[in-house]
């Protein structure tokens, strides 16, 4: 493509996306007429069949909902109360994977949860109720997960788990405890306040919790949504662009992650009408049930492992739309940076790019494969600035900016027009699984992994 015509369409994909409100008004939609869309509840069958009828007017070539069987989930109920040194109950959430129990056992406070509480204190848990913070530890150079700080609980005999909001406003944090598959102990998420007056209670003696769930594990079938634009010259040879559309089933889940939704398919719906322009083929994926184990993204990869060769970059949105900087982080693909960070200049959008392998949202499964990846995400606060109003009941439409979804929108279309127009030399070529565990080692994910038995490489 010459630069005129670069320049031409640059030009229109901006003042279209800028001048456009339909990235908000499908977050409305997604938001206001369809909830959550959390795995198994009815607003996610008719988000799917919403987005695909987007993507068919925005005049993609082909789109496809593809459905796959996974373990669902649905809430029932969660207490927590002590039994010592006073009786009294505590609002509490189930988290998802827990199942039914009713449990007793002192609490033991792990702060933030670092490796080596779980090392100092491993007499302690055994057969009681481990409470950690939602933060990361300073001392680790690396986030750590809820699912980790529950493994190691688990692996440290516990009984059960409670997961302590850091942030302050009567919220508790949800999030799956295991992915697609039921969790062995079980687990309740409580606000900072409900943890707080733990601990104070805590300061009289041995606080005995008592604690009961009553949820469901049982298999469900959801749906990915996928839109192609077909490439004019090399139709086989692709990227991806794809975003989850589920919500945690407490709230709307419009910052995560109905904003990358629609993020992704505003720019879908610039790009089909430069399809002239795109030698290389593109996938729009909208992937279901993320927030409890990635099922989606890894039901797309498995379902079509023979074409991943082909798949030359995935761009994960998880996370764009939202209020605060961009930034871009690579997947381990370091020799990728050059390319964006000159690209960035290129459109004179700068972003912040950067290089990390993480496991925890849609890109990794194509990681795993071998795929190039990243993910770009807007972001406000520190590194360990906690998930602000994500995971909560709060995760609601008000708190989303329609600007961020533009600009986001168009710096996402500006850069897969550009990357489909490499096509000779491309400068990432797939890594082999074994590249791809000296990554995870590198970043001391694989001891993690196998906390969280997601552990995906041989013995």
């Amino acid at each position: 493509m010459s630069g005129e015509a670069l320049t031409k369409a640059d030009r229109e994909i901006i003042a279209d996306i800028w001048t456009s409100e339909a990235a908000y008004e499908n977050l409305v939609t997604l938001c206001d007429d369809y909830g959550s869309r959390f795995g198994g509840t009815p607003g996610e069958r008719l988000a799917v069949e919403f987005m695909a009828n987007r993507l068919r007017e925005y005049g993609v070539d082909s789109v496809t909902v593809e459905a796959f069987p996974y373990q669902g989930w649905v809430r029932g109920t969660a207490r927590l109360e002590s039994v010592q040194p006073t009786a009294a109950s505590f609002d509490c959430i189930g988290l998802p994977y827990c199942g039914t129990a009713d449990i007793q056992g002192d609490l033991v406070f792990l702060g933030h949860g670092a490796p080596e509480d779980y090392a100092k204190k491993r007499g302690q848990i055994k057969g009681n109720l481990v409470m950690v913070s939602t933060q990361s530890p300073a001392q680790v150079r690396r986030p750590m997960h809820r699912m980790e700080k529950y493994g190691r609980a688990l692996e440290a005999g516990a009984a059960g788990f409670i997961w302590m909001r850091e942030e302050p406003g009567l919220l508790p944090e949800t999030g799956s405890i295991r992915f697609n598959a039921e969790a062995e102990i079980p687990g309740v998420g409580v606000s900072r306040e409900v943890g707080a007056a733990l601990q104070r209670l805590a300061k009289k003696g041995p606080v005995r919790l008592r604690m009961v769930t009553g949820n469901v594990n049982q298999p469900m079938t959801s749906w990915n949504v996928v839109g192609e634009i077909r490439g004019h010259t090399y139709p086989d040879r692709y990227l991806v662009i794809g975003a989850h559309f589920d919500g945690h089933d407490l709230s709307q889940g419009a910052l995560d992650d109905g904003a990358g939704a629609v993020v992704t398919m505003e720019a879908c719906r610039a790009l089909a009408k430069h399809k002239d322009l795109l030698p290389k083929s593109i996938r729009f994926i909208l992937f279901p049930v993320e927030e409890i184990g990635l099922i989606g993204s890894h039901a797309y990869v498995d379902a079509h492992l023979a074409e991943m060769k082909n798949c030359e970059f995935m761009l994960n949105l998880d996370g764009a739309g939202r209020p605060g900087d961009t930034n871009l982080v690579l997947q381990g693909f370091g020799e990728l940076q050059d390319v964006f960070e000159s690209m960035c200049r290129e459109m004179k959008h700068p972003l912040t790019v950067t290089n990390r392998i993480s496991t925890y949202s849609d890109m990794y499964p194509f990681v795993l494969e071998g795929v190039p990846a990243a993910t770009m995400m807007s972001v406000s606060g520190g590194p360990r600035s906690g998930r602000g109003w994500g995971h909560t009941a709060a995760d609601t439409l008000d708190k989303v900016s329609p600007r961020a979804l533009q600009m986001d929108a168009l710096t996402t279309a500006r850069m897969a027009l550009r990357l489909c127009n490499l096509t000779e030399n491309w400068p990432a070529p797939h890594k082999s699984r074994a590249q791809i565990r000296e990554l995870l080692e590198a970043e001391g994910l694989l001891e993690v992994l196998k906390f969280e038995r997601r552990y995906a490489f041989e013995k």
